[in-house]
């Protein structure tokens, strides 16, 4: 019987190691191409959660990067962080099997003058502008720069007029679901989910008396 369950041990082990993600790839690493780009105007903001400051947001940039899979694979821990100039972006998705990622860039950024990369793994809800800024600086000593002038070029184009909408769920809604559909298709639920009314609390009207009461 021991024989049997050497065997069967060695076979749960490889079973477990083929079902486990690769392995988070070296950073600072830059994303393959600036897909598309496109600024976003909101009347009401909202609290950016993925930096330890928390700004409220009115406006800023919506992106599609094509990036490594392997960067934005999804694990039980810290992953790497992504950075546009000397702030993190929210990344609105995985991207891990379309190898897209769709993200929202919280106020102004000129592409042509801030690098866009993967940074050290940990939660981005801990990132202060200090840490943002050091991982700028290892970006660059590493070679990382901003896309050219025709890639942004292209990439606004391909975005079109620049959003004014009301808040977030209708940025959401309205344009982050059509570009999950379109570069992240086997992520279809996000979208759905971003779809779904956004149901407030009335106040229950008391029933109007009688003149008999």
């Amino acid at each position: 019987m021991k024989p049997i369950t050497v065997i069967a041990g060695v076979l749960t082990v490889a079973s477990v190691a083929l079902a486990s993600p690769p392995e988070i790839p070296k950073t600072p690493a830059a994303v393959d191409e600036l897909v598309y780009a496109r600024p976003f105007t909101l009347e009401k903001g909202f609290k950016f959660l993925w930096c330890k400051e928390r700004p409220n947001v009115t406006t800023g940039t919506l992106l599609v990067l094509k990036v490594d899979k392997a960067l934005v694979v999804p694990r039980a821990m810290p992953m790497p962080v992504l950075y546009v100039g000397d702030q993190t972006a929210e990344r609105v998705n995985h991207g891990h099997k379309s190898g897209h990622v769709i993200a929202v860039v919280p106020g102004e950024a000129d592409l042509t003058k801030v690098p866009i990369w993967f940074g050290t793994p940990r939660l981005p809800e801990r990132v202060d502008a200090a840490t943002a800024k050091s991982e700028r600086a290892l970006a660059e000593q590493a070679g990382i720069g901003p896309f050219s002038e025709k890639d942004v070029e292209a990439a606004l184009a391909k975005g079109g007029e620049p959003i004014k909408t009301t808040d977030k769920s209708a940025l959401l809604r309205d344009q982050v679901a059509e570009l999950i559909l379109e570069y992240s298709p086997d992520e279809k639920h996000l979208a759905d989910g971003f779809r779904v009314p956004v149901i407030t609390k009335q106040k229950k009207l008391k029933p109007k008396q009688s003149a008999e009461d």
